[in-house]
């Protein structure tokens, strides 16, 4: 008996031990996905950097625009071809061709019947060619173009980059903004449970009306509606943050920086010349205005140097005799049906647009910045006027409180007050988001680029 109950202890001891192993491997899992979890700004925006999708797509253009710069190096560096072919022919003037290039003929091939009947003849010829331009205006010009393309992208990309970080920055806070949402309303809705319950023991004991009662129970609802919305901005939020961070929007997450007034001095930036999407736009300008050019001198005539190296035999695999040829061609296209005139009134006309487009452009960011200016002013001081309402409207419902507690309150009077401080708090905390949002606008829109 004492062996039974010994044995039935160790096994007892023994499956409590795994369900010890198995809750704090549990709780350690659930610990590291919290971890992952939580961001504070600066690794929200390190992740997007490297794993947005617009960031991604931008460095794809990168190296295409790179490609494309490497391809116009033809207008520079030589063409070097090696091809190798195996021609057969009865043809009188071929095959003689074909001896004499193999240097194999001799007296008897000077026979008539001979060469009016050679029968078959078999000929295997190797070549290298070389061509080298010497003058070629049009691609030189288009190479330049090349070049200020890669430029473009690569500007692009930056301001690629401080867009996506304003929206990160953007996004975070109005992550911020919806969790401090939530934690006002669910406060206001327990204070209002608490009215509740202490209007349905003052009707018990009479001292309160049922309309009274039913007001109440009428806040409790609408604050329960106003929660769900709350709740559900949340998740829109955190999808999008989780989106423009590169990761699985279903994923959870939390901010761990507090919602407060971001530290901010103007930098007078009264021009945004230098900043990168406008120094982009002028690379791209100045690539349209080289591609006009280049289809311009698609007019001119181009000089091209060649250069050939061959072997011939009649046998498979045999290299019995070589020759080459070198040479200067100078190729002069002076007319082909009107496409160069055609192509070189396109490229001009897109010049112009995107010389329109540029100025356009230019005029309505330096008004948007003047825009941006005026608006970190105006949210600066609506951020004090509502910090200042947001204080009286506490202090007011403390009062109201103290006063109902003591039955000298209405309870319209009370839910009104409660209703305004509530309102109150979230016009401060709006108007802090409003404020870090105006600031980090201008911080993008007064950006100037850091690569020379």
């Amino acid at each position: 008996m004492k062996k039974q109950t010994k044995n039935m202890n160790k096994k007892l001891i023994k499956h409590g031990l795994m369900v010890c192993f198995l809750l704090a491997g549990l709780l350690l899992h659930a610990q590291e996905e919290m971890s992952d979890a939580n961001f504070s700004l600066d690794e929200a925006l390190s992740l997007a950097s490297e794993n947005n999708r617009e960031v991604q797509k931008a460095l794809a253009d990168v190296e295409a625009a790179k490609a494309g710069n490497q391809q116009a190096l033809g207008a520079f560096l030589p063409s070097v071809e090696l091809s190798s072919g195996y021609t057969t022919s009865n043809d009188p003037l071929y095959a003689f061709g074909f001896k004499l290039q193999q240097q194999s003929v001799t007296m008897a091939d000077f026979d008539p019947a001979v060469i009016n009947d050679p029968g078959q003849t078999n000929h295997f010829a190797t070549q290298v060619m070389v061509e080298q331009p010497l003058i070629n205006l049009d691609a030189w010009a288009g190479k330049g173009a090349a070049n200020n393309q890669v430029k473009a992208t690569e500007k692009k990309i930056e301001y690629t980059k401080e867009h996506i970080s304003f929206m990160v920055k953007q996004t975070y806070y109005g992550l911020q903004l919806a969790q401090n949402r939530v934690e006002v309303m669910k406060k206001a809705q327990a204070a209002t449970n608490s009215y509740l319950k202490m209007a349905e023991d003052n009707l018990q004991q009479g001292y309160l009306k049922e309309a009274d009662v039913m007001a109440i129970r009428v806040r409790q609802y609408e604050q329960m509606a106003m929660v769900q919305e709350a709740e559900n901005q949340v998740k829109n939020v955190s999808e999008m943050l989780n989106f423009l961070m590169g990761r699985d929007i279903a994923l959870p997450i939390q901010v761990t920086d507090s919602i407060k007034q971001v530290s901010f001095s103007f930098n007078n930036a009264t021009s945004i010349l230098n900043r990168s999407d406008v120094l982009a736009m002028q690379h791209g300008l100045e690539a349209q205005k080289k591609l006009s050019k280049s289809d311009l001198y698609k007019f001119a005539p181009r000089v091209n140097a060649f250069g050939a190296y061959n072997l011939y035999d009649a046998d498979f695999g045999g290299f019995g005799d070589n020759s080459y040829m070198v040479g200067v061609k100078l190729q002069w296209r002076i007319f082909n049906g009107g496409r160069n005139i055609g192509k070189y009134n396109q490229t001009k006309a897109n010049y112009n647009k995107a010389r329109i487009v540029y100025q356009d452009y230019v005029e309505k960011e330096n008004m948007e910045l003047s825009k941006a200016s005026r608006a970190i002013a105006v949210a600066e001081s609506q951020m004090v006027t509502y910090n200042l309402a947001a204080d009286e409207a506490i202090e007011s419902l403390r009062i109201r409180t103290n006063r109902y507690n003591q039955g000298m309150e209405k309870t319209s009077d009370l839910l009104m007050a409660e209703t305004k401080a509530e309102e109150s708090v979230l016009k401060k905390l709006n108007a802090i988001y409003n404020y870090n949002v105006a600031v980090f606008k201008y911080q993008l829109l007064a950006s100037e680029s850091s690569q020379n």
